[in-house]
């Protein structure tokens, strides 16, 4: 969604944007039309490098772009097009969403402790890599992360390229159009009127750890309250939930809906939450904030610089219910959706960030132009 949004605003501006994608297996949204060219390339291409690289090559050639800008630290094809880039001396802008080096992501979950930490040690090293890979062509490369925020154990990236001061590095939150408050439809058409409704508007994964809150909330003796989740596709961790979930009122799973549905459920909720171990800035709390919806999320990623929501210490009841039981109180959301709409005009709306895209493109021609002469 954020490369889409991405390449939506671009386009607005006049830059000609073509896309270039992972081939994956996601229903048509027909509310969310295509905003630029697409080209997708299936799994048994980008695991074999040589016909990866003889692909790109011909891509590009095509193309001719004057800039490359890829998302995330994943190396699908981030070394042919760097290499591509290089051979060409054109600006390649890196575009990290967050790196996973954290505890929870390595140690709770996915690995038992002695290959947690040898996972946990090698996502540091592979990133320090890439981090001084993008330094040494520093005239031409750009490293744009998401939020000034890192330390060793979440947003390492960041906290990186701080120390080391690279000239190259900058940040520049992500953006979209504002959620508009329409006429309220939502709720009555999937009844929920009559109740306080908190939304979760995410994949179902373990990372985003739907179960864990789901069980979480079902030891709470909240009422007239109902804890929505809009997925967009059933997969066998949704199944879960719904066996997690059984006959209770407090809960609801929507799939599929489309885009404006799940723009008027998060503009028509009380708020929004999410429960995930790891994340940096989560584009479902920023369209809350842009409409003025406050919102409970965890301690992760760059969720501690953006204001208008209830930050979770720690994922555990005791903190989930002294959050769900503040937010249920008009005054506390009313002071909160003030603080988080006012937030996002002045950092995340589409006006201040690419203004600063803008700056960056530019600037990264200038560089380009000076080396080629």
């Amino acid at each position: 969604m954020a490369a889409f949004e991405m390449a939506k605003g671009l386009g607005t501006l006049d830059w000609n944007v073509h896309v270039l994608t992972r081939e994956q297996d996601l229903p048509g949204d027909p509310s969310r039309p295509a905003c630029c060219p697409v080209t997708s390339m299936p799994d048994s291409l980008t695991e074999d490098s040589p016909r990866l690289k003889e692909h790109l090559d011909a891509l590009l050639e095509d193309l001719k772009p004057d800039f490359i800008i890829y998302h995330s630290w994943s190396n699908w094809c981030r070394e042919e097009l760097m290499k591509y880039a290089e051979s060409h001396r054109i600006p390649f802008i890196q575009r990290p969403h967050g790196t996973a080096t954290n505890f929870s992501s390595f140690f709770r979950l996915r690995y038992p402790p002695f290959f947690g930490m040898k996972k946990w040690v090698g996502s540091f090293l592979s990133i320090r890599r890439a981090i001084l890979r993008m330094s040494k062509e520093a005239s031409l490369n750009r490293l744009v992360f998401l939020d000034p925020c890192g330390t060793p154990f979440k947003g390492f990236d960041y906290y990186y390229a701080s120390k080391l001061k690279l000239p190259n590095a900058c940040c520049i939150p992500n953006t979209f159009p504002a959620l508009k408050h329409g006429t309220p439809f939502f709720r009555e058409k999937h009844g929920l009127t009559g109740v306080s409704v908190f939304t979760c508007a995410a994949s179902a994964c373990t990372r985003k750890q739907q179960l864990l809150f789901i069980r979480h909330a079902k030891r709470m003796d909240l009422q007239n309250i109902v804890f929505l989740f809009l997925v967009p596709q059933r997969n066998p961790y949704a199944e879960q939930m719904e066996k997690a979930i059984g006959d209770h009122p407090g809960f609801r799973i929507l799939y599929d809906l489309p885009r404006h549905e799940v723009e008027a459920a998060i503009s028509e909720s009380d708020a929004v939450f999410l429960y995930s171990y790891q994340e940096q800035q989560p584009l479902c709390i920023l369209e809350a904030m842009s409409c003025g919806i406050p919102w409970i999320a965890p301690d992760i990623g760059a969720i501690s610089v953006l204001k208008g929501g209830i930050m979770l210490k720690s994922r555990t009841p005791r903190y989930l219910k002294k959050a769900l039981t503040s937010m249920l109180d008009p005054g506390t959301r009313k002071s909160l959706s003030a603080a988080g709409l006012r937030q996002w005009q002045q950092r995340y709306a589409p006006r201040a960030v690419y203004a600063q895209w803008e700056a960056l493109l530019h600037s990264a021609r200038k560089s380009e132009n000076i080396q080629t002469h």
